[in-house]
């Protein structure tokens, strides 16, 4: 530790007044970039850490882009030596943390901790599994040879076993989930011959020992419900806490929702019939008769999507369906005859004295397929149980409903739901472009993670840029399970004003779906011609994406394709947003997976083009039996459900445009409802301080002539 910053760790001074010295203009963060200067919203937002620290409180910190929101919530916990346990939605996130802020932190203190990053068990190669794999020989790809041996050499020399750092192989290569465990395969301590050198038991107990531990949402509920799954016997995956800071908080409702919930999807059931086919062909003595048993099973996995598809359902399409009764007893005879074989190849093994490896593997799988079997089971008949949902009554905030609904769906159709008493859980199905999802889903984990927080003890921070609606966070508050929420915002130290423009196009209200979307390809194009390409154009359903980008190819083509046209679903989202940065002058179409989490700086992204206010469809499922939850105690579901969740991911969107203090861009917004609704008010005092315009030329000012509208930003009734 560096002699100049020892007093900062003296816990005779307290430590609201360490962090503000460390923060101040000649402290030590003054030396960790040579543009670092003191920001006021970083500096109120440290102090106010250190307060939940030292009171063990629990604090709601909305902070915009550009706050400096991890050396806020670090600088605190290193200077408390309290033991933190960060969680954030991705692994950009993690990644910043782990290797930047954190040793630039430590650098600038002169001081070492030990730091883990710890995942899911899925993303560290398996010694026992892949040796196996080894032996049997069976490869999923023609390539997967090649792969299988860099996979081999990197297990070898790897410290880590984390399949992210051996880039050569895709992670959504088919060869990893043979190389890689699950709760359910895993031989454990007392089985395992490989336990001695086991990268997911380093990997935990090095987090165990670490003073601070990055993770996922996904993985600190993962060791909640160990944690609770043992009755409190063990501890989880995870140290004690004395923080625990939720980075990128406003995902974590969303993925709560996921984890707690169950999901079944045909496709796992065609995987089971392959999986079982490889395993079984090696050992089963009548080939053609195992071989008719897996033709069976496939068969009627792929009969069920063929069935649900049969009911009218689209790609994308989400639904409480009734009629869904009569498909399992199609799927139960062919995989119990699958299992049943399954358990004489087991007992033949057995009897003629197999290795007991191969009867673990064989066992293990069993047992795997037996309990997803049953999880299937379960959901279908929650599914078949559910009763019709009862029409809603209208109530105060029905029109506004109406203006969310999606094409085709009036607010008096939307489905209503069962009132008190009912359930707290919600099943529905999912269609994508390859397999249908089976689904039941808590309405609400706030009475888990209350609880949670509770036996826990410490401090809690929850951060994002994003957490509430015009500075209300009752809804993020109330998913929580935070009863009294101590909510702070600080703004973006941008100056939005002048870096930006936000232009609100005079066009209908987006009932009409289809031709929206053509409304807004047109009244976008003067402003993307303007910009020289250079555009997000941030969808609210796939089939705008579709339409748009249909729109955009036909303007492009009559140009001569003058710029680069990048549509989701082409490639991977990641790759994508490198084409975009690559090429400089791309357009590029996407849906909500592309309203947050990417970063854009300079002038590759100067135009944001929004199609509408993303409220929820109020016939979507999940959503529905919450607004009926809200509406049974007297609630409005458009006020404390619908407006603030559309608030954040709006917020989200808009947030792309400016990523740092020499960006510029425009942000237009194709719904005239914000105008128009007395909730606009809402909407609009929720967005960073944009100047604001409703003219085209205004807007196309700002790339054609940038020095006569930064002159005019400050002129009466500049904003016509």
């Amino acid at each position: 530790m560096q002699r100049r910053w020892l007093d900062l760790f003296d816990d005779a001074v307290p430590l609201r007044d360490r962090v503000a010295r460390a923060f101040s203009e000649d402290g030590p963060l003054s030396g960790v970039t040579a543009s670092f200067r003191p920001r006021a919203g970083q500096t109120e937002f440290a102090l106010a850490v250190a307060g939940a620290i030292e009171g063990k409180e629990t604090l709601l910190a909305e902070a915009g882009t550009g706050t400096g929101k991890s050396f806020a919530y670090l600088l605190p916990a290193l200077l408390s030596n309290s033991t933190v346990v960060i969680s954030t939605a991705g692994k950009p996130l993690q990644d910043q943390l782990f290797q930047k802020d954190l040793p630039a932190l430590q650098a600038a203190l002169g001081i070492t901790i030990p730091v883990a990053v710890l995942k899911g068990r899925a993303n560290y190669v398996c010694p026992y599994h892949l040796e196996r794999l080894e032996e049997e020989g069976y490869l999923p790809e023609r390539d997967s040879f090649h792969k299988l041996r860099q996979i081999r050499r990197f297990c070898d020399i790897s410290p880590t076993g984390d399949r992210s750092e051996l880039p050569d192989v895709p992670e959504d290569d088919p060869l990893w989930p043979l190389v890689t465990s699950t709760r359910e395969n895993c031989l454990g301590k007392d089985k395992c011959p490989h336990w001695g050198n086991c990268f997911v038991r380093a990997a935990r107990e090095k987090a165990m020992a670490s003073r601070v531990v990055i993770v996922n949402h996904h993985l600190y509920l993962s060791s909640l419900e160990l944690k609770n799954a043992s009755g409190g016997q063990i501890d989880g995956m995870l140290p004690q806490a004395d923080l625990t800071v939720f980075d990128e908080a406003h995902q974590l409702p969303g993925i709560a929702s996921d984890f707690f919930g169950s999901c079944f999807t045909t496709w796992q059931l065609e995987k089971i019939a392959e999986e079982a086919r490889a395993l079984g062909l090696n050992h089963a003595r009548d080939g053609a008769d195992w071989s008719l048993l897996m033709d069976r099973a496939s068969k009627a996995a792929k009969d069920l999507r063929i069935a649900v598809m049969d009911l009218g359902l689209k790609e994308g399409d989400r639904r409480a369906v009734k009629s869904i009764e009569g498909f399992a007893e199609k799927l139960t005879e062919p995989f119990a005859e699958l299992l049943k074989a399954f358990g004489a190849i087991v007992k033949a093994l057995e009897a003629n004295a197999g290795r007991n490896d191969e009867l673990d593997v064989l066992g293990a799988w069993a047992q795997e397929v037996d309990a997803e079997l049953g999880l299937w089971e379960d959901i279908i008949k929650g599914l078949a149980a559910r009763d019709a949902r009862a029409a809603g009554n209208k109530t105060d905030e029905a029109e506004a409903v109406a203006d969310a609904a999606p094409d085709g769906v009036a607010a008096d159709d939307a489905p209503g739901g069962e009132k008190k008493g009912r359930a707290a859980t919600v099943e529905w199905i999912a269609v994508t472009a390859t397999t249908v999802r089976f689904h039941i889903t808590p309405l609400s984990f706030a009475d888990e993670f209350r609880t949670l927080r509770e036996s826990e003890g410490g401090a809690w921070v929850f951060t994002s840029a994003t957490l509430s609606a015009a500075g209300d966070f009752r809804h993020f508050a109330a998913s929580v399970g935070i009863d009294e929420p101590m909510g702070l915002t600080w703004e973006s130290p941008f100056n939005y004003w002048e870096q930006s423009c936000f232009y609100l196009p005079r066009l209908p209200a987006p009932v009409n779906t289809i031709e929206h979307s053509k409304r807004v390809a047109d009244a976008a194009w003067p402003l993307v011609e303007a910009a020289g390409g250079r555009t997000f154009f941030l969808c609210t359903s796939l089939a705008a994406v579709q339409r748009i980008a249909a729109e955009l190819e036909v303007k492009l083509d009559e140009i001569g394709n003058r710029w680069p046209l990048l549509v989701q679903g082409q490639m991977p989202k990641a790759a994508l947003i490198d084409e975009f940065r690559h090429h400089g002058n791309a357009i590029l179409v996407g849906s909500m997976s592309f309203w947050e989490g990417v970063d854009v700086r300079g002038e590759a992204l100067s135009l944001v083009v929004i199609d509408k206010i993303p409220f929820a469809p109020p016939d979507d499922p999940v959503f529905a039996a919450r607004s009926d939850e809200i509406r049974s105690r007297g609630g409005s579901p458009f006020g404390l459900l619908s407006l603030p969740e559309a608030i954040i991911s709006l917020k989200q969107g808009a947030g792309r445009l400016i990523r740092s203090e020499t960006d510029r861009g425009v942000l237009m917004i194709c719904d005239s409802r914000i105008a128009d609704k007395g909730y606009g008010r809402t909407v609009m005092k929720s967005l960073p301080d944009f100047f604001k315009t409703r003219t085209l030329e205004k807007a196309l000012q700002f790339f054609q002539d940038p020095h006569a509208w930064h002159d005019g930003l400050y002129t009466k009734d500049s904003a016509a």
